[in-house]
C-alpha cells in the first residue's frame, strides 16, 4: 500500500453499496446502498453509519451539494432533501427505471441520468430540459467540464456535448466509440485538456476535447465502475475486486490494491474522494463494507 493506509471500514449496509459521496458542507461521507438505505458516516470513519433514508427498493446514486442531497433508486426515484431534513425528503418519479447518474452543474442545477436512455436537468424539482440517447439503454455518468459534458452509456457508446448553456440543451454533441458492452465512469484532466474514461472492457481510455482517441490502457481484468484523483494519482474501482493508482500526468501503473493489502474480495462498485486537507478516499461494493483509505 506504500503511503496509504485502511484506517476504517464502514460497516452496516445490508446489501451491496453502490455509490459514495462526499458532503463537504457537513464533513460526512454519505453511501448508497442496496438494501434501500442511504447512510451517513462520520469524516474520519468513526462510530456507527446512520440511516438517513429508506425506500423499498435498491439504491444506485448519491451526491451532495452545499446544503442540497439527492439519492436516485433502483426504480428512477430521484428523493431531495436539505442537510439534516431527510425526514422531509420529496420524492420524484424522475425516470422510467434506475437512476445511476447525478451530477450537479457549475449553476448549482441538478443533472439526472436513467435506464430510460433519458438525460434531464433539474430546477428544483421541475424539469428544465431533458435529452434522450437512441441505444444508450443505461446512462451511466454525467460528467461537466469547461471544454463540455461527458456522458458514458450502457449501450458502449459516449457523447462529449458542448458547455450547457443557459437553455440546458445538450444536443450538438458528438458520439464516440468509448468502451464496448459500456462506458461507466470519466474524469476530466484540466491541465491536458483530455477525457480518460473507464468501461466494461477493462480499459482506461483518453480522448481530446473533439473526441479523437487518443490512448488505450488495459488496466483491468473487468470493468471500470469509477475512476477518481486522490493525492496525486488517479485511483479506478473495478469489478474484479481491485483499486488501482495511476500516475496523473502519464498514467503510469503505481500501486493495486487487493484483499491481501486491506481492499475487498468482491466486486467495487463506489469510489470518491474527500478532497479536504487531510485527503481520504473511500471505495465499496459487493462486499457491504466501506473502506476508507488516508495518505
Amino acid at each position: 500500500m506504500g503511503t496509504h493506509e485502511t484506517i476504517q471500514q464502514l460497516s452496516g449496509h445490508r446489501g451491496a453499496i453502490y455509490d459514495v459521496t462526499w458532503a463537504d458542507d457537513q464533513s460526512c461521507w454519505l453511501t448508497a446502498g442496496g438494501d434501500g438505505i442511504i447512510a451517513e458516516w462520520a469524516e474520519d470513519g468513526s462510530g456507527e453509519g446512520r440511516a438517513v433514508l429508506h425506500h423499498e427498493q435498491a439504491f444506485y446514486s448519491v451526491s451532495a451539494h452545499q446544503q442540497m442531497r439527492v439519492a436516485g433508486a433502483e426504480n428512477g426515484d430521484l428523493f431531495l432533501w436539505k442537510r439534516g431534513e431527510s425526514d422531509r425528503a420529496r420524492r420524484i418519479k424522475a425516470h422510467t427505471s434506475g437512476l445511476f447518474a447525478l451530477t450537479w452543474m457549475k449553476d448549482g442545477t441538478l443533472v439526472t441520468g436513467g435506464g430510460d436512455e433519458r438525460v434531464v436537468r433539474w430546477n428544483e424539482n421541475e424539469i428544465q430540459s431533458e435529452w434522450h440517447i437512441q441505444g444508450a439503454r443505461k446512462i451511466r455518468c454525467i460528467v461537466p467540464s469547461d471544454a463540455g459534458v461527458f456522458v458514458g452509456t450502457s449501450g458502449g457508446e459516449a457523447i462529449i456535448s458542448p458547455p450547457l448553456g443557459a437553455v440546458g440543451c445538450l444536443k450538438g454533441g458528438i458520439a464516440i466509440a468509448g468502451h464496448s458492452g459500456g462506458t461507466y465512469a470519466a474524469v476530466w484532466h484540466p491541465q491536458k485538456r483530455v477525457w480518460i474514461s473507464g468501461g466494461r472492457d477493462g480499459h482506461l481510455r483518453v480522448w481530446d476535447a473533439a473526441g479523437a482517441s487518443l490512448l488505450s490502457i488495459p488496466a483491468h481484468e473487468s470493468a471500470i465502475y469509477r475512476v477518481c484523483q486522490f493525492s496525486g494519482m488517479l485511483w479506478t474501482a473495478s469489478r474484479d475486486k481491485t483499486l488501482k493508482a495511476w500516475g496523473w500526468n502519464d498514467l503510469e501503473p503505481l500501486e493495486k490494491v487487493t484483499h491481501r493489502q486491506g481492499g475487498s474480495n468482491r466486486s467495487i462498485n463506489a469510489l470518491a474522494a474527500s478532497g479536504r486537507p487531510l485527503d481520504r478516499l473511500v471505495f465499496g461494493g459487493d462486499d457491504r463494507i466501506g473502506r476508507m483509505f488516508t495518505r
